[in-house]
């Protein structure tokens, strides 16, 4: 699963992928700031995500959504059941993001994540991310949710089998797009479920690398460059 991730801030964002200043709309300063603590919640816009998206010509923009899909059927604005991990085995079939599997693709960027490690003292939270600092594509969906005036986007983080460096503490993990496959990812075009698949399995992302962080990360509410700091032991 990914429970826990660092976003990265607007100017990051719009650097690495080239994206205008004028495709940004977020109306939340805490979203276009770095995040190094970010937990998914339901209903709090300030807890929002930085998410890429393309439009019909394939224009990319820069949105926030809330991270806990929200399935535009649902009758009310929260779903009891968790949404914001799809696992790369059902995500085609099962009912909350089949359709925005076909039509609704995004990106989540960020710096890297968190997995708790278990161990004979507790847990032991680590950090994953690209060993040269490069920001990661996490494969995404996003969904939009309307009802009486009230709406909501929301997306979903893609997790499938773990690599090598990930598979030493956790056995699933987000997947990560390379470049060269984010257009199509994200293209429109794309609808057929058998061609984004493949786009799934071919995905390789750059060198992983891990080390320790403190248990301070297990409470959301810490939120600062502390969180990814390495430690020996904690």
């Amino acid at each position: 699963m990914c429970g826990r991730y660092v976003a990265p801030g607007e100017a990051e964002i719009e650097r690495f992928w080239h994206i205008g200043r004028h495709n940004w709309r977020s109306p939340f300063a805490s979203v276009r700031q770095t995040r190094y603590n970010v937990a998914p919640q339901q209903g709090n816009p300030r807890s929002h995500v930085p998410v890429i998206r393309a439009d019909a010509d394939g224009t990319l923009e820069l949105t926030d959504m809330q991270w806990w899909l929200l399935p535009f059927w649902s009758k009310e604005p929260r779903v009891s059941y968790s949404t914001f991990n799809a696992r790369i085995e059902t995500v085609a079939t099962a009912a909350s993001f089949r359709q925005p599997f076909k039509r609704r693709r995004c990106l989540i960027p960020a710096l890297g994540w968190y997995e708790w490690q278990t161990i004979p003292s507790g847990k032991q939270p680590w950090y994953f991310h690209s060993a040269d600092g490069t920001l990661l594509a996490f494969a995404g969906l996003w969904e939009h949710w309307e009802k009486a005036g009230q709406v909501i986007e929301s997306c979903t983080i893609i997790v499938g089998e773990p690599d090598e460096a990930v598979r030493q503490v956790h056995d699933r993990m987000p997947v990560i797009l390379p470049r060269e496959r984010q257009d199509q990812w994200l293209s429109p075009a794309v609808t057929d479920a058998e061609e984004v698949k493949k786009i799934l399995r071919s995905a390789a992302p750059e060198r992983l690398v891990i080390h320790r962080v403190g248990k301070g990360v297990g409470n959301a509410k810490n939120d600062d460059p502390e969180m990814i700091e390495k430690v020996h032991s904690d």
